[in-house]
């Protein structure tokens, strides 16, 4: 199995979700928008992705690269199962880390940096921010992002 932090995945349309989380859980996930496609999420896989798919026909139809055919519909459920399939562990997560939204690394912003972008009782009670050096939106460790990663690490940990 590949180090954790080398996991590279790719996902179809059907599941922007578990992009979302997988994302957030610090993992490199391109996703393809478009109905799901066995070429284009080939092209996507190369050289090193895992392919996610809830599609039968992409699943049958996918070259060389390794899949992983999702059968849950629950997204929480879904990134359980790869995490099963995969044999990750919490200890191998790097929580924000990650755009939700666009895939980026996070880089630290400055706190001043932050003020007029963030609700103000945020603002006042968090010293650390991170930013999308893409999309310019604001992440930090708030009650919302301590709930997911309990809730991540109670479905892994079963």
């Amino acid at each position: 199995m590949q180090a954790p932090l080398s996991l590279l995945f790719a996902a179809d349309s059907t599941l922007g979700k578990l992009v979302k989380y997988l994302r957030l859980a610090g993992f490199d996930t391109l996703l393809d928008a478009r109905p799901p496609d066995a070429a284009r999420l080939n092209m996507l896989a190369a050289p090193h992705r895992i392919i996610l798919t809830r599609s039968v026909r992409v699943k049958k139809t996918i070259g060389d690269a390794q899949v992983i055919f999702i059968r849950a519909n629950d997204p929480s459920d879904q990134m359980l199962q790869v995490f099963t399939e995969l044999h990750l562990q919490f200890k191998d997560l790097h929580p924000l880390t990650r755009c939700a939204l666009c895939n980026r690394l996070l880089t630290a912003v400055p706190k001043d940096k932050a003020q007029g972008r963030v609700p103000d009782y945020t603002w006042q009670q968090h010293c650390l921010f991170k930013e999308c050096p893409e999309c310019k939106r604001i992440y930090w460790q708030g009650t919302h992002a301590k709930r997911w990663m309990m809730r991540v690490r109670e479905k892994i940990s079963h």
